[in-house]
């Protein structure tokens, strides 16, 4: 059972459940303690295939080569955004820590497991730390515990802002919500079957499929209006009030981009008309941002190394200003690097890495 009002509302939210999870597992953990407990080792200056890396490159890490994250067809990287979309510098009260935040989704045989985001610590660039959070769903039963179930979305996109992560649902048409202060803790230990996930009423133990942690989500805004593709979502702090960029990916044809203003008290989006929609004429967009009004666009080309594309402020004809990697997704602008953060999804073409503007 989910507190969702009929399609066409702007929202629904889970406070009840939440924070009937918090009674029942230990006190929710806060980003600098994940970043802190990251049990992965991501590999600085990647290997870059023949012909494969992005023009104006100023950083870029791997995947723990000890572990199959660069290689598992279970899972595929999409959607990234930093600490600079939250907070324009390090997270507050973490003493001076910078992260970078990637979402993946369940592929194939897979899909059941939903999605997860990687927290990473790149405070030290040389030695970026991460570790695989999984998305979940509260949920409950009349008369039973409180519990939850994996996120089944394709996590195309992602941004953080304040203390939420806003996740691109490009099948159920919106916008899903996560408070990153409201993560919690599970057992690892004695999971009673593989791939067991939320309340086990044998041990009254909740699990996560082997996960330590499970963040759950606390919103969803649904498509209102006029029909929107939500495939990427990104942040854009150059704007007169903070505001959030949706675009659409289609194979052919155009992108739209559609844009809402932000609250920076509450990390909330202010009213559910959008304040702005823009089309380019280019097809396979897989991430775009705003930057003082110039758009910058991250075009797949199949096996072939992606492009990086500029729309200057006031003009519709995206110009192409070089290479990205094989298989780009999501962007994310940095101003701290004055770069922009990319990725690449394919097995073994997974670098994480920033190229100059």
């Amino acid at each position: 059972m989910r507190d969702r009002p009929k399609r066409g509302s702007i929202g629904y939210t889970y406070p009840e459940m939440i924070a009937g999870l918090a009674r029942a597992l230990p006190a929710a953990p806060l980003v600098a303690e994940v970043l802190r407990n990251a049990d992965r080792k991501a590999a600085v200056n990647h290997h870059w295939p023949a012909g494969g890396k992005p023009q104006r490159l100023k950083y870029s890490f791997g995947w723990d080569p000890e572990k199959d994250d660069s290689t598992t067809p279970a899972w595929y990287p999409q959607g990234i955004t930093t600490s600079y979309d939250a907070y324009r510098g390090p997270i507050p009260g973490a003493g001076r820590k910078r992260a970078v935040l990637v979402s993946w989704y369940g592929k194939g045989t897979n899909a059941w497991q939903g999605a997860r985001i990687t927290f990473v610590d790149v405070t030290v660039p040389s030695r970026p730390r991460y570790r695989h959070v999984l998305l979940v769903e509260p949920r409950k039963s009349v008369g039973g515990p409180s519990d939850f179930r994996p996120v089944k979305v394709h996590a195309g996109g992602i941004a953080w802002y304040g203390d939420r992560l806003y996740i691109a649902d490009s099948a159920g048409g919106g916008l899903r919500v996560f408070n990153i202060n409201q993560m919690f803790q599970v057992s690892t230990s004695g999971v009673p079957s593989p791939g067991y996930c939320g309340y086990n009423p044998v041990d009254k133990k909740y699990y996560a499929n082997g996960y330590q942690y499970v963040l759950p989500q606390s919103r969803a805004y649904d498509n209102a209006g006029a029909e929107l593709r939500y495939s990427q979502v990104a942040v854009d702090h150059t704007t007169p009030q903070p505001s959030l960029l949706v675009n659409e990916f289609f194979g052919g044809g155009s992108t739209r981009c559609v844009r809402w203003n932000m609250n920076p008290s509450t990390s909330s989006i202010t009213s559910e008309d959008a304040v702005d929609a823009t089309s380019f004429e280019r097809a396979n967009v897989q991430g775009v941002v705003s930057v003082n009004g110039a758009y910058y666009f991250s075009v797949s080309r199949g096996s072939n190394p992606g492009y990086l594309y500029r729309c200057p402020r006031g003009s519709y004809v995206a110009k192409k200003r070089g290479k990205l990697s094989i298989g780009p997704e999501d962007l994310s602008y940095d101003g701290d690097r004055n770069g922009l953060w990319g990725l690449g999804e394919h097995p073994r073409r997974r670098a994480v890495y920033v190229v100059g503007r």
